[in-house]
């Protein structure tokens, strides 16, 4: 027996049950998408510091040579990401402890930028200043 009162209770109960679920998988969605969008972002990331760190490593490997223009890298890297690299000599000459005092080392600077994959917009930056040597200096007698 049902009184006239309580006719539809049902219905509006799970309609309540069903409004919160909804509201909790929007909410699950939501989460996930903004995880996506912040893994997406730490991995291009990742890659464009990869990239400048490899170009730094390039200038560092063709040191005494001087590279005055921006040197990109032919073919980019797999991932898309690319680098642009120069290096210079300072000027600089630096004694260090063990040499001789017509010994020296030269210092150059290697500034590398790496740039993410083309549908990304960004850029990383390494710098580098890096002796070379022991360079002979002075008379030497």
């Amino acid at each position: 027996m049902t009184l006239s009162n309580e006719r539809g209770s049902a219905l509006i109960i799970t309609l309540m049950l069903l409004l919160i679920l909804t509201a909790i998988g929007i909410y699950a969605i939501s989460i996930s998408t903004t995880e996506m969008g912040i893994a997406l972002q730490s991995k291009t990331g990742t890659a464009t510091l990869n990239s400048a760190d490899s170009g730094a490593n390039y200038a560092i490997d063709q040191i005494p040579n001087v590279l005055t223009t921006a040197y990109v890298p032919v073919p980019p890297p797999a991932d898309g990401s690319n680098y642009s690299v120069t290096s210079r000599a300072t000027g600089n000459m630096t004694l260090k402890p063990g040499f001789g005092s017509n010994f020296r080392f030269a210092d150059f600077e290697v500034v590398s930028r790496g740039t993410p994959p083309p549908q990304f917009v960004g850029q990383r930056s390494v710098e580098a200043v890096v002796n070379y040597g022991p360079v002979p200096v002075g008379t030497m007698y």
